[in-house]
């Protein structure tokens, strides 16, 4: 088994005040000060132009219960989330345009099940969800923070999600970037069996994964993050994208 790993270091629905980057709060104030009583606002109370600093970096989805009619769902699937518009730096960062495309159909199925889940939660809850990922790859740290807010349309039942995430790392501007390190690990992660397999053959014996963990590989296991496969990183469409 290769030391070289991806590894993730998650902060989940995190308390709506530790929202630290002021472009995000403003955006979390302006959508709590048109709600009442803790009813989620109308999409059409909110408007674009309050919100000039965000737009790049959002996305509008539409949710809804899934039905014995939804036959394009996975079994199981919590909801139905389609993407009616996306952001021109979000665009950049996914490294395509998913407007149209339900979720499902842009991620793995395991990276679908995590964002399906949050998206089902808000929506559920109606309750606006805060969300911080930090990932480090052959030393290098990447991550963003991600927004998810819900909103109705007539009814009192949540239709719609404004989500908007923002890379931690300003100078993260596109998906070439963050797959640029991809290419790079999955390099040497290929060297590296590569030669492990050579070393052991040299010694008249097969590899063993268990052999191979060292102390390295120990030490960046903490309770503080967890090994994740490349296709998982960044909640991002990965190229090869698959379904299974």
């Amino acid at each position: 088994m290769a030391r070289f790993r991806i590894w993730s270091n998650t902060a989940e629905y995190l308390s709506l005040s530790a929202i630290d980057r002021p472009v995000l709060a403003d955006l979390y104030r302006y959508w709590r000060d048109l709600s009442v009583n803790g009813v989620p606002p109308r999409q059409k109370d909110l408007a674009l132009h309050d919100m000039p600093d965000c737009l790049s970096n959002i996305a509008l989805i539409d949710v809804a219960r899934p039905t014995r009619e939804d036959k394009d769902l996975p079994p199981g699937f919590p909801l139905r989330a389609r993407y009616l518009l996306v952001g021109e730096a979000l665009t950049r960062l996914l490294g395509e345009n998913p407007t149209g495309m339900l979720i499902n159909e842009v991620y793995s199925r395991d990276v679908a099940q995590e964002v399906g889940g949050a998206l089902f939660k808000s929506m559920d809850t109606q309750r606006p969800l805060y969300y911080r990922r930090e990932f480090q790859i052959l030393r290098k740290s990447f991550g963003y923070d991600r927004l998810i807010l819900p909103m109705r349309l007539q009814a009192s039942e949540v239709r719609r999600i404004l989500l908007a995430i923002f890379p931690l790392d300003k100078k993260l501007v596109s998906a070439d970037q963050w797959r640029g390190e991809l290419e790079k690990f999955e390099a040497m992660q290929e060297m590296e069996t590569r030669m492990s397999a050579a070393w052991a053959e040299s010694l008249g014996y097969a590899a063993s994964p268990e052999e191979d963990l060292g102390p390295e590989t120990a030490a960046h296991g903490s309770a503080q993050g967890h090994e994740m496969d490349a296709s998982n990183y960044f909640d991002l469409p990965a190229r090869g994208r698959s379904s299974d």
